[in-house]
């Protein structure tokens, strides 16, 4: 199944994936990278991904990235599955994403490593993993608690039928209130709605990705299965609306092209 984060993370990712006060303040960027663990390679890589952090502290505390994310992709997975992990690089705006190019911004963070620590990483990045696809988000909408490793993302990946793109994201955007709401009553921890920046279509993947973030694994399965959902607090907030109509209404204005979990495995400090 090619079905690619974050998309985002969202990220996926947020995919996709839970993005907290990373990217609220202003029009963010999420960068996710799509990786293919070889055979027996797991645990050289999450060594590797323990120097990319470092690096991303430092980038982080140049304010190059509002954040960098790791995550494990928890269903679908297999040997079959085109990647199992995925990188989600947050940047403020555009100028900080073409100031990495130039590698300044690197000068700072790569001194924070010791000479051994830059040549294993360099020497070994390329021999654990392949990168299958990296990709580019749009941040537009959501709200959410501070991220933490061992949380969860639940990835809706949807396309939008032509000419609906602003509806759709007026109807998102009525539920941010519902969502908040939601993550006092601790039914989640984020919402929040990325927009694939160019119709690249890679891995005929999706236009959209609508995430929600959990603090567990049990809380996940209860959203998923139902036990929890929108429509308590969605009917707090708007009393004289239907949100069964609500419900219909959006769906009839985009397909579902597959949903996905991811775990957050670490990220920036």
């Amino acid at each position: 199944m090619k079905t690619f984060l974050f998309t985002s993370i969202v990220v996926l990712y947020a995919i996709l994936f839970s993005i907290s006060d990373d990217c609220q303040a202003q029009t963010a960027f999420g960068e996710v990278a799509f990786n293919k663990i070889k055979p027996g390679m797991t645990e050289n890589y999450l060594n590797d991904m323990k120097t990319s952090k470092k690096l991303n502290n430092g980038l982080k505390a140049n304010k190059t990235i509002n954040s960098w994310q790791l995550y494990r992709r928890v269903y679908p997975r297999g040997s079959n599955m085109d990647f199992d992990y995925a990188t989600l690089t947050i940047f403020p705006g555009s100028k900080e994403m073409e100031s990495r190019k130039n590698w300044i911004a690197y000068d700072a963070p790569l001194k924070q490593l010791s000479a051994k620590e830059s040549i294993d990483f360099i020497s070994s990045l390329g021999n654990v993993r392949t990168t299958i696809l990296t990709d580019l988000y749009t941040y537009t909408l959501g709200v959410g608690t501070a991220s933490k490793p061992g949380d969860f993302v639940q990835l809706n990946l949807l396309d939008v039928n032509p000419g609906s793109n602003e509806e759709a994201e007026k109807m998102w955007a009525l539920l941010k209130p519902v969502a908040e709401e939601c993550i006092k009553a601790g039914k989640l921890s984020g919402y929040h709605v990325w927009k694939r920046t160019y119709n690249t279509k890679a891995g005929n993947s999706s236009e959209y990705t609508v995430s929600f973030g959990f603090s567990s694994f049990e809380q996940a399965l209860s959203w998923v299965s139902g036990k929890t959902g929108l429509a308590e607090e969605y009917k707090r907030i708007y009393p004289k609306d239907d949100f069964a109509a609500f419900g219909a209404k959006l769906n009839s204005l985009r397909t579902m092209v597959g949903q996905e979990l991811w775990e957050l495995v670490d990220l920036t400090d």
